[in-house]
């Protein structure tokens, strides 16, 4: 196991314009590290959501230095796995205000960025300043001027009725504008709006929107599509719907990897391996999704891909018990 040598590691700088846009995640990278103990590659396995903190983690493990993996006393090439957090934590009231003021000016100078920024703000409940009324005007004039985030975020809005009454019509026709500039979260929202209707040319038009997002790498839409192409009897359909799994699976989406251990488990697409069915049920189980919990409860109670353990079984049991995390 590679040690990380921390002196020789400084942390990383924190984007200028991510700070600015108040931008937040967290980066799992993984990198390889040479007999030397200097990255030598490195890959982003699960994005921020935002390109340029993906970077500058990914800049800031290049310049770090680590005790390489030995074997027989010999150095060895090794590849690691990091997460790296990039949070602003909880600004003073000065900080919020100062924040506050400074999208304003910008919001009324007709800054589409600041508008939604200024929107967002205004609409968090928990801050001093929460007026839905004006968030809701800022998040129309940014819209209007085609800024397909604040178009996402009052498409959210519309549908969960947060704003007065639910609206799907208008929902779906501000998902809509932002999925036509190409915005992937957008086309993934839309689809799934027009999947709970039962017209059938609804659901041929999500699948194309499901496709257009799955096409650019996001993996939400790679996870829903493989699953409803795994779901069709033609092997081509079923072996192009295991392949987006994958692809879902390994950005760490935890229905892709749900889907992926389910055609493991019925051997779907491939030959049945219930060990593998396990990895994957762990892995998704380990990201929240509850369906995979019970079902890994289960199987370390049956014994089926993983060696019989009543302890874990109960302990997974009770994580699939246990009410979804919701957000301070």
């Amino acid at each position: 196991m590679a040690r990380l040598n921390l002196p020789a590691c400084a942390k990383p700088v924190y984007p200028k314009q991510s700070l600015r846009e108040e931008q937040q995640g967290t980066v799992t990278l993984a990198f390889l590290i040479g007999t030397d103990g200097a990255v030598k590659d490195s890959k982003i396995v699960t994005s921020s959501g935002f390109p340029l903190l993906d970077q500058a983690a990914q800049d800031g493990i290049g310049r770090c230095k680590f005790l390489p993996t030995r074997i027989n006393g010999k150095a060895e090439e090794a590849w690691m796995k990091m997460q790296y957090v990039w949070t602003l934590g909880d600004p003073t009231p000065a900080q919020a205000a100062a924040t506050l003021a400074h999208a304003r000016l910008n919001a009324e100078r007709g800054k589409p960025e600041s508008q939604y920024q200024l929107g967002t703000i205004l609409m968090n409940t928990s801050n001093p300043a929460h007026n839905q009324a004006e968030a809701m005007d800022w998040l129309r004039k940014a819209a209007d001027q085609g800024y397909a985030r604040a178009q996402l975020m009052l498409g959210a809005i519309m549908q969960a009725g947060r704003a007065g009454k639910p609206d799907a019509e208008q929902a779906m026709a501000w998902y809509r504008k932002a999925a036509e500039q190409g915005m992937p979260e957008a086309q993934h929202a839309l689809a799934l709006a027009l999947l709970v209707g039962d017209r059938p040319e609804d659901t041929s038009t999500a699948v194309d929107w499901l496709h257009r997002a799955a096409t650019q790498g996001y993996a939400r839409s790679q996870a829903v599509y493989g699953a409803l192409l795994t779901d069709q009897s033609a092997p081509e359909s079923v072996a192009q719907g295991i392949d987006l799994l994958r692809k879902a699976a390994a950005q760490g989406d935890a229905y892709g990897q749900l889907e992926l251990a389910r055609n493991y488990g019925a051997g779907r697409g491939m030959e049945r391996n219930d060990a593998e069915a396990a990895v994957w049920y762990e892995r998704a189980a380990l990201g929240g999704n509850k369906q995979a919990q019970r079902t890994l409860a289960e199987l370390y109670q049956r014994g089926q891909g993983v060696a019989a353990d009543a302890a874990k079984a109960a302990r997974w049991q009770k994580a699939a018990d246990a009410p979804p995390a919701r957000p301070r």
